[in-house]
């Protein structure tokens, strides 16, 4: 299919997600996916099937989606609703006085979220977390909520939880996966949802908090304001959204009122206050003031992500109007999403990146990173061979490379690219060398020697 567009609208009216020409990779690479999964006789034979098969549209979006999640992701977000909502909650009158409090997360992919606030909740209200919250979760793929119920996570998505907590709420099993005590699943009721869609499902309504976090990036302004309405539609009066650390400005339309907390920012739908006097004079209407010069924007983000101050930095490029965003900023806010585990979000900077500069040293690694821990090997390598070709003094692009061999068990390969990073690791970097964006946590020295140890383990192997 050469002309994407049919698949593009089809998309974008069925499932509100918005691909513009940048992201013409993902969007091929999904489709070709799809095709082969489901033996369609070709891409139209596979868009007629679309147009009849929801459950398979469903399967498409998961994929172009797909955005890596982990156990108590943007914690900050789950300390403000123990520590600040729930008790805030709580302290209204309910009626009747035991009716629980309701928590929807609105794109919760294979679990991670719904489970993490449920777990969040044992630990700030302990055996009452049963009966006092109520937690809903919805997803597009029904494949993706099978495993969402079933709780078993491979070690990877622990990296933010606290060793504790996996012990006490995880079983390993023989597979080396882990599986989610029966407790903590049995909290969260998971169903399908489609957020485009015009009806949601019965009973979503009266809603006190929704977590609607790393999903709005995948829509245009119309339909981000179109979901946003629906959302708020399911909150209950005073109810509580919570969306990612980059979302914030983007979502702040009108719809709901916006508060910070401890620095943390999130929505409410409190009704407008009435005027003091009926009388009152009108004031003009308070417009936002303009954005910042682009320029500063990315000056100050990147010396916040230099300092560790990744959700700050997001926060920071996400005022730089999108027309106006340099590659410089397009290749920052890559890797920060990169970093923050916003693997799908990343992966789609960096293609609008390479769409303005298709030699992008940056956006090429990051994409790289990106397509290695979606399993895209092949996608991975080619990324890395253009950076080799235009710039072979990067030992980063080789370091990668001779990971992702490695991954793949091709052991000569792998060794080779250890060899070319260690050397280039050795001597000092030539004159004009591009420096990585953020300084690594370990020196050259260091990173020579872990070269040299994996070099000695696969000589071990007979293979160097």
């Amino acid at each position: 299919m050469n002309d994407l567009s049919p698949l593009r609208t089809l998309i974008k009216e069925r499932i509100g997600l918005h691909f513009d020409a940048a992201s013409e990779t993902t969007l091929r690479e999904a489709l070709a996916r799809r095709i082969a999964h489901t033996a369609s006789d070709g891409p139209a034979a596979y868009l007629a099937r679309l147009r009849a098969d929801e459950t398979e549209l469903m399967a498409l979006g998961s994929l172009l989606t797909i955005n890596e999640t982990y156990f108590y992701r943007e914690a900050q977000h789950l300390e403000l609703l123990t520590d600040h909502l729930i008790p805030t909650l709580r302290a209204r009158d309910r009626a009747p006085p035991e009716t629980p409090i309701r928590i929807l997360s609105a794109g919760c992919s294979s679990g991670e979220e719904p489970y993490s606030i449920a777990i969040a909740l044992e630990q700030r209200l302990g055996a009452e977390a049963a009966a006092a919250v109520r937690i809903s979760a919805g997803d597009l793929d029904p494949e993706v909520l099978e495993r969402a119920r079933a709780g078993r996570y491979g070690a990877f998505t622990f990296r933010a939880l606290d060793p504790a907590l996996r012990a006490r709420h995880f079983t390993r099993l023989d597979n080396g996966q882990h599986q989610l005590a029966a407790a903590i699943r049995a909290r969260v009721d998971f169903l399908a949802l489609n957020l485009l869609a015009r009806d949601y499902p019965p009973g979503l309504q009266g809603q006190d908090v929704i977590f609607y976090r790393n999903v709005s990036i995948y829509f245009d302004p119309p339909t981000r304001a179109q979901v946003l309405a629906q959302l708020a539609r399911l909150l209950n009066p005073g109810g509580f959204l919570i969306v990612g650390v980059a979302e914030t400005l983007a979502n702040d339309i009108g719809l709901l009122r916006q508060h910070v907390h401890r620095g943390i920012f999130y929505f409410s739908n409190d009704p407008l206050a009435p005027p003091a006097r009926a009388l009152a004079p009108s004031r003009p209407v308070r417009r936002p003031p303009p954005p910042l010069d682009p320029a500063r924007c990315y000056t100050e983000a990147l010396a916040l992500a230099r300092a560790e101050r990744y959700t700050e930095a997001l926060t920071r490029l996400a005022m730089i109007p999108l027309e106006r965003r340099s590659v410089a900023a397009l290749e920052l806010r890559a890797l920060l999403e990169f970093e923050t585990g916003a693997i799908a979000a990343a992966q789609a900077s960096c293609e609008q990146a390479l769409a303005s500069d298709p030699w992008s040293l940056e956006a090429l690694l990051v994409s790289a990173r990106c397509a290695r821990r979606q399993g895209r090997t092949q996608a991975a390598s080619t990324q890395l061979a253009r950076v080799i070709y235009v710039q072979p003094e990067c030992w980063r692009a080789h370091y990668q490379l001779a990971e992702l061999h490695r991954d793949e068990g091709a052991a000569a390969p792998a060794a080779r690219e250890y060899r070319i990073a260690r050397n280039l690791l050795t001597a000092e970097p030539p004159p004009g060398a591009p420096r990585p964006l953020l300084p690594s946590a370990l020196s050259r020295r260091d990173l020579r020697l872990i070269c040299e140890r994996h070099l000695a383990r696969l000589a071990a192997q007979g293979t160097d």
